[in-house]
């Protein structure tokens, strides 16, 4: 954008003095040569006293000698004809007497044929301006004087006026160029700062602001308006993640209470009862697990952890060896694959918390007698999670809603919160990393949780490991 608007700044001047100054030049050229032509016009009517004494008395002496004067003052030629167009005297023009009369000019003058109030006929050859006035005696056209004046000095002039306007242009060139940066820059800093503050709120930096002193106004009123839509922004979003951690974290106790009146009031139900009472109890238990999964969305939204080095092999052993316990019972097996030491840079925690979401749902949906893979694998920038099993599955558009909040499948079992994904993909991006959901090589689910890696990687490993791997 900065090349675009000094290029425009550049331009726009020199297109200005080429819109002006071509005309101007034009203008002033032209001027030129009719200052010219007037100048000639009036030193030949100050030779037509001359001419009528030579054209009716036959007194040639003075005019020759007024000729002769006036070629010696002004470096012009003149030349007398009489009405009938033939050369009575005067100095040698570059065209013959005969040539010189048979120009328009001439001509025109002849017949009388004038229009202005200078009562001359201009015309502009190769290489002489011609001027042909009639002269007048008695009421009757009786000869033309005709001027012819060397061009040198009015191109001279010409040339002058397109060097200034040349100049001029050159000048404005430099002194947009000089310009133009200092000028692009203070324009577009403004821009500058509020790309940089939109893209520290994006990522999370809730307290990016733009300063307002800087830029032209229009800029400053922007700037402005962005700080406060921030500050509107991140109110909103500071009482929404209040709401839910105050009201998880409030409603906490009256659970725990009626869970404890519902089983003091198991010695006082009747047999045909119990089963009732084993239903409330699930779900006050569903509601808390609810609860907990709020309450850690709410802290993985907050973006205020510290990153650290985790060694996600150790994390994903102790999760996997924990997970056993309960897949055991229902004849399921948990494996773990992965080469060497993954070092991955996330906020302590997050890769328990995620790979217990995915392990939950991989053994809830599993079925006895099949197996659910945890695979460790990285490549030159992310360090991968991955968790297969053999369920179900899910169809492209379930996958693409997995992870909203409170959505469950049609194929969920009826426990569960529909939070699970949510907190894992909120997890991941609070830790600039993301969820993957894709279809397992049997039909069941691939769920893959991808973070920055820590440190430099591995020589044999190459940019497209991680994806193979994925795919594998």
């Amino acid at each position: 954008m900065r090349r675009h608007l000094v290029a425009a700044l550049v331009a726009l001047p020199v297109a200005v003095v080429t819109v002006l100054g071509l005309p101007l030049a034009l203008q002033r050229s032209d001027e030129a040569l009719r200052e010219l032509a007037h100048a000639r016009a009036t030193e030949a009517r100050q030779l037509s006293s001359a001419a009528v004494q030579a054209l009716s008395h036959g007194e040639r002496e003075v005019l020759r000698q007024r000729i002769a004067d006036y070629q010696d003052r002004t470096g012009g030629r003149a030349h007398v004809f009489n009405a009938r167009g033939r050369s009575v005297d005067g100095a040698l023009c570059l065209l013959s007497p005969d040539e010189l009369a048979q120009q328009n000019v001439v001509r025109a003058a002849l017949q009388g044929q004038f229009t202005d109030s200078s009562d001359r006929r201009v015309a502009k050859a190769a290489e002489e301006l011609i001027v042909a006035v009639p002269v007048i005696h008695g009421g009757m056209l009786v000869g033309v004087v005709v001027v012819c004046s060397a061009l040198d000095d009015l191109q001279l002039k010409q040339w002058t006026i397109w060097a200034v306007v040349a100049v001029i242009a050159a000048l404005a060139l430099a002194a947009s160029g000089f310009l133009a940066e200092p000028l692009a820059r203070w324009i577009l800093r403004p821009v500058r700062y509020l790309e940089a503050a939109a893209r520290r709120f994006a990522a999370g930096d809730h307290d990016a602001r733009v300063p307002v002193h800087l830029g032209p106004p229009d800029l400053r009123v922007l700037a402005e308006t962005f700080n406060h839509l921030a500050e509107q922004v991140q109110h909103q979003v500071t009482v929404q993640k209040s709401f839910v951690s105050d009201a998880s974290h409030q409603l906490r106790s009256p659970l725990v209470a009626l869970r404890l009146r519902l089983e003091n009031l198991e010695p006082h139900i009747a047999p045909d009862g119990s089963r009732g009472l084993e239903q409330a109890l699930g779900e006050v238990d569903r509601m808390t697990g609810i609860l907990n999964a709020l309450l850690l969305l709410a802290r993985a939204e907050s973006g205020a952890q510290a990153v650290e080095c985790v060694d996600v092999r150790a994390v994903a052993e102790e999760r996997v060896a924990s997970w056993r316990l309960v897949a055991e019972p229902r004849n399921i097996t948990v494996t773990i694959d992965g080469e060497g030491d993954l070092v991955a840079s996330a906020v302590a925690g997050t890769v328990d918390q995620v790979l217990d979401v995915f392990l939950d749902n991989a053994l809830r949906m599993a079925p006895p007698g099949s197996t659910v893979q945890v695979r460790l694998v990285e490549d030159t920038a992310m360090v991968a999670v991955q968790c297969i099993d053999a369920g179900p599955g899910m169809r492209p558009d379930e996958r693409a809603r997995a992870c909203d909040r409170f959505w469950r499948g049609a194929r969920a079992a009826g426990e569960g919160s529909g939070l699970g994904l949510a907190i894992a993909a909120s997890l991941a991006r609070a830790n600039n990393g993301h969820v993957l959901l894709q279809e397992g090589p049997g039909g069941g689910l691939h769920a893959e949780l991808r973070l920055p890696a820590r440190g430099p990687a591995r020589a044999e490993r190459r940019p497209g490991a991680l994806l193979q791997k994925s795919r594998g």
